[in-house]
């Protein structure tokens, strides 16, 4: 199995698993790929404008010329900052909702129906990035 892979199975993992271990041991494989990572430069493959090309043809050719160094480290980052932007929006979400409307009877259905949405959101969205880790494409993702 290679990085990426593991990278985006540890994402879906810590959504649906294991969440503090999991987000633990996506941590340090992204520390590993991409911070003690050999010193030299590696260009970032999510800078790639993938968006310009006709065909998917096209698009598929810029994506294998991609190393799988490079696939490893764009799945790890992916991973990781869906991981940081996911749990501060849901739990931030849901504790500005607790705040916001705490004394309302409409409170708690509306912090589980938040929660369901956003949680969901973020589990498609990781098995979505899963199957192209697995296919050796990109990353939907290109934020940070």
């Amino acid at each position: 199995m290679n990085k990426s892979v593991q990278a985006q199975a540890l994402y879906l993992a810590n959504l649906l698993a294991l969440p503090g271990l999991s987000f633990l041991l996506l941590a340090f494989l992204y520390y590993k790929l991409v911070w003690q990572g050999e010193q030299q430069i590696i260009r970032d493959a999510l800078d790639l404008n993938l968006d310009d090309c006709k065909d998917l043809k096209q698009q598929r050719g810029i994506e294998s010329s991609i190393s799988q160094q490079e696939l490893d480290q764009s799945h790890a980052r992916a991973a990781i900052w869906l991981s940081v932007i996911g749990g501060s929006l849901v739990l931030g979400g849901c504790s500005s909702i607790y705040l916001g409307i705490e004394h309302s009877t409409h409170a708690w259905p509306m912090i589980i129906l938040y929660f369901t949405i956003m949680h969901t959101s973020f589990v498609m969205w990781g098995m979505i990035n899963l199957a192209r880790a697995t296919s050796s494409r990109l990353p939907y993702f290109k934020i940070l």
